[in-house]
């Protein structure tokens, strides 16, 4: 088996077309990723607003609570008052 050591023009041009499909991809490649970690970024912004805001909901509603549990305390002691003294 003999291998041709000549280069031809259809060599040359397969060399052309794959170096250009392979910086064609590159850059799509890139821009991509960097879209892709742009849009990480947002959404991970977004989770911590989302996670701020509800602590501050869960902490307002244990505020809100806490006069209930207060008032409901309140009531069993009125109740317990209202029926006489116990034997």
């Amino acid at each position: 088996m003999q291998i041709d050591n000549r280069i031809s023009r259809g060599n040359i041009f397969v060399l052309g077309s794959m170096v250009v499909g392979g910086a064609a991809a590159w850059g799509t490649w890139t821009t991509t990723t960097s879209l892709l970690a742009a849009k990480l970024a947002d959404q991970a912004a977004s989770l911590s607003a989302h996670e701020a805001r509800i602590r501050a909901m869960e902490t307002t509603a244990r505020q809100d609570e806490r006069p209930i549990l207060i008032l409901d305390g309140l009531r069993m002691i009125d109740a317990r008052l209202d029926t006489g003294p116990h034997p």
